[in-house]
């Protein structure tokens, strides 16, 4: 006698029930040394095989969205199915569209996320696409067969990566209260709630002088704008924490260095409650930092900093003060 299992009614429940949403990934690339340089999309070419019933050809890797996954569970089961050999880091949802014209399931609904890719290494996947090809705006409008719906969007997905640094709707890891992740969160949220737990990478680094580097903030921050301060940046979607330190050291400083772990602290306020992990490294630049975050670099004496000599001439984060007495070894 078969026996029906409830593993087994609830596979076949999930294959019966139809997805809710279409998802696509808009996966970008900006060059942070020229302001006015135009972000560029990856774009696929589709299998015109698999897309006999249309003409569309060009489009961002989508796919959709089933009733037992959470968004960013869908992102990441496209990203391994159709681009495995791009890491990216996920950003924010740009916008959510009707497309019962085109697509009658999944509720006549796609939701657009921001992506931005770190590493990129071009290859052929030949399923849903045949190639992919990293195309500026211009190029996208003037392409035949180009996704029309996707289009549509152009002026909201440009409108976003303008933004991108200088608003709270980035998704972050959400963690509980004995930091064990749980979901995502937007940073919004996190800085306004202090019983939803998120994480952040905190890297005090020196050079071999042993003066340490700090940021002037940029003025668009929300929080400790135009301050000084350590790298540091939050756990977005699909990056472990010791990615996140060095990717991020990389983006907003330009450099490569060994990272080690001091500790692991909770940070908690009125507004919020972060799990941070203090790294630290040694470099010497030059620093190519990132001006959409940082409006200066600087080295400081950290005996100075301690003692206060800085105080009326700079304005430090407290936290910086904190983090040069712990680490004192790199000061003797």
């Amino acid at each position: 006698m078969y026996t029906i299992t409830k593993e087994d009614q609830i596979k076949e429940l999930i294959n019966r029930v139809p997805p809710i949403l279409n998802i696509d990934l808009v996966i970008f690339r900006k060059d942070k040394d020229n302001t006015y340089a135009e972000p560029e999309f990856l774009v696929g070419k589709k299998n015109l095989h698999i897309n006999h019933e249309n003409k569309i050809e060009r489009i961002f890797p989508w796919g959709r969205m089933y009733f037992d996954e959470t968004p960013e569970e869908t992102i990441n089961r496209i990203l391994q199915k159709e681009v495995p050999w791009v890491k990216v880091k996920i950003k924010k949802m740009i916008t959510a569209v009707a497309d019962k014209w085109y697509d009658h399931r999944c509720n006549g609904i796609t939701m657009e996320y921001l992506l931005e890719y770190q590493e990129w290494e071009p290859s052929i996947w030949k399923d849903e696409f045949i190639e992919f090809r990293r195309m500026n705006r211009k190029e996208l409008e003037s392409t035949d067969w180009t996704y029309l719906l996707q289009l549509s969007t152009l002026n909201e997905i440009m409108a976003t990566i303008a933004s991108m640094n200088s608003t709270q709707d980035e998704i972050l890891v959400e963690v509980d209260k004995d930091n064990n992740e749980i979901g995502s969160v937007l940073k919004r949220e996190a800085h306004s709630n202090p019983w939803v737990y998120h994480r952040a990478a905190h890297v005090m680094l020196f050079n071999s002088k042993k003066q340490v580097i700090l940021q002037q903030r940029a003025p668009t921050k929300a929080t400790g704008a135009n301050k000084r301060d350590m790298p540091g940046w939050h756990q977005t979607l699909g990056q472990n924490m010791n990615e996140t330190a060095h990717a991020e050291l990389l983006e907003e400083m330009g450099i490569e260095t060994e990272l080690n772990l001091q500790r692991i602290g909770l940070k908690q306020t009125d507004s919020q409650s972060e799990y941070y992990y203090l790294y630290y490294g040694i470099h010497d630049g030059p620093y190519a930092f990132d001006k959409y975050e940082v409006q200066r670099v600087m080295a400081f004496d950290c005996q100075k900093i301690v003692d206060g000599n800085y105080d009326k001439e700079y304005s430090i984060l407290p936290h910086v003060y904190e983090y040069i007495k712990e680490l004192n070894f790199l000061r003797k």
